[in-house]
């Protein structure tokens, strides 16, 4: 089975991509960036592939960016608006005799060409694990890096007053699971709903490494906290899951977004089993757009993820001959139902994926059965169970886009998102209650829609 490509997802329409790399909004435009295969689907020539959006789902693509040359290749990095009208991108030169270093280009047409600097690498610790440079605007002027010493499970911190000359100000970590290595990190500040007040919040990715890797594979994490010293310093030593899913990677925010906010792109993969994605001449797409803020749950700052949608028409009730497989799915039942829903998505041959709401023991499960999940990997199929975090959940968002199954419920706070492998037809959706009263079902096509809006997750 060949998975379709996705339609309000930016995937590239050839070739292998992974992690976004220098997103940013200038010009009216949200550019991103990725790491980018220009000469096959499958990971190698490591480049900066480009696309941009007026609305964060229509993507336009254009060319290659930052291009591998002898001896380089061009790993993660970012990119911020400055000096003046230039944009400036840093990202890792991955050289071939094993050194990893950080190195700095400039545009002055929007981000369509690049000039790397004469000096690169502009940054270097004569490491081989240095890398993911991620640069921040200050509240009070200046700039902070932050970039990973992937092995040692560390970010290290660096601050500029002109993104030219920098000085190391402390690092972070080690901190939770080891025989991983961290990756792509961010720092932002977020607001807390319903108050005035906003923390800090690090956002970092794990990959298992060694000789019995763990199967569950990548992953991603937040810690909350503050700036102490142009240095992040947590509330809590412990790294929190961002998606529950199995295929939520490297995800890292815009810089300049309007208004401020926080908006996060992440990869929707897990290093586990992405060469082994049934998928060409494409391998590689990103998730939905999230808006990202801060809620107090149980007396705890709690990560919350608004995904980006299309304004969509008036929704419908679940069609008996099955939806398009590029749809929003949106559940609501009782909240004073304790019985347990079940959610059953069928597509090609046995294909099947399973969404469980047990609202006694505050779960969320999704799993994904069949030969074709069975098949890819041997670590693919199986089931992934996510606590809720408040009481009486009632509203589900299920956002499905070919192979990409994105899961929205408690307002945001709980997210799953997987690849799955119901193929290009028609899906049939079962939904089915313990309970007295049946759930409302009502499907939107997402396709047809011309324009993006931020909208809550489900509640």
């Amino acid at each position: 089975m060949s998975l379709p490509r996705p339609r309000f997802h930016l995937a590239p329409a050839r070739n292998w991509m992974n992690d976004p790399n220098g997103l940013v909004h200038t010009g009216g435009r949200w550019h991103a960036f990725f790491q980018y295969n220009p000469a096959g689907n499958d990971w190698g020539n490591m480049s900066w592939g480009h696309a941009s959006s007026p609305d964060l789902l229509h993507w336009e693509e254009h060319p290659v960016a930052l291009a591998h040359r002898p001896g380089e290749q061009i790993f993660s990095g970012s990119v911020v608006a400055g000096p003046g009208d230039a944009l400036t991108a840093f990202y890792t030169s991955a050289y071939a005799h094993g050194i990893q270093a950080q190195s700095r280009a400039t545009s002055l047409d929007g981000g369509l060409t690049w000039t790397p600097d004469a000096a690169n690498p502009v940054l270097d610790r004569d490491s081989s694990d240095f890398r993911d440079p991620k640069v921040v605007a200050l509240p009070g002027g200046g700039w902070l890096m932050l970039a990973v010493e992937a092995v040692e499970r560390r970010v290290v911190f660096y601050a500029s007053d002109d993104l030219e000359s920098w000085r190391e100000t402390g690092s972070f970590g080690p901190l939770g699971p080891t025989g991983v290595v961290w990756e792509c990190p961010d720092l932002v500040r977020l607001p807390v709903e319903g108050s005035d007040a906003a923390a800090w919040v690090l956002l970092l990715s794990t990959n298992p490494v060694g000789d019995a890797p763990d199967p569950a594979g990548s992953a991603m994490h937040y810690v909350v906290g503050d700036l102490v010293g142009d240095v992040f310093r947590a509330d809590e030593d412990v790294l929190l899951p961002v998606d529950h899913g199995r295929d939520f990677y490297a995800g890292v925010t815009f810089h300049d977004a309007p208004g401020g906010a926080a908006v996060m792109l992440a990869w929707m993969n897990n290093w586990r089993y992405a060469h082994a994605v049934p998928t060409a001449p494409w391998r590689g797409a990103m998730s939905l757009p999230r808006t990202l803020g801060l809620r107090r749950i149980a007396g705890a700052l709690r990560l919350v993820q608004h995904p980006v949608l299309p304004a969509a028409p008036d929704a419908t009730p679940l069609p008996e001959a099955g939806i398009d497989p590029h749809a929003l799915i949106e559940i609501r039942r009782d909240p004073a139902d304790t019985g347990i829903l079940r959610i059953r998505l069928d597509g090609e041959a046995d294909a099947a994926v399973e969404i469980v709401h047990d609202p006694t023991a505050r779960t969320l499960t999704v799993s994904r059965t069949g030969e074709a999940a069975q098949t890819l990997h041997p670590d693919f199929a199986g089931a992934r169970v996510a606590p809720l975090l408040e009481a009486g959940v009632a509203v589900f968002t299920i956002v499905l886009d070919g192979p990409l199954l994105e899961v929205f419920a408690d307002r945001g706070a709980t997210v799953l998102s997987h690849l799955v492998t119901l193929g290009a037809g028609h899906v049939a959706v079962r939904a089915t209650s313990e309970g007295a009263e049946a759930p409302a079902v009502r499907i939107v096509g997402l396709d047809n829609a011309q324009e993006g809006r931020a909208v809550p997750a489900a509640a």
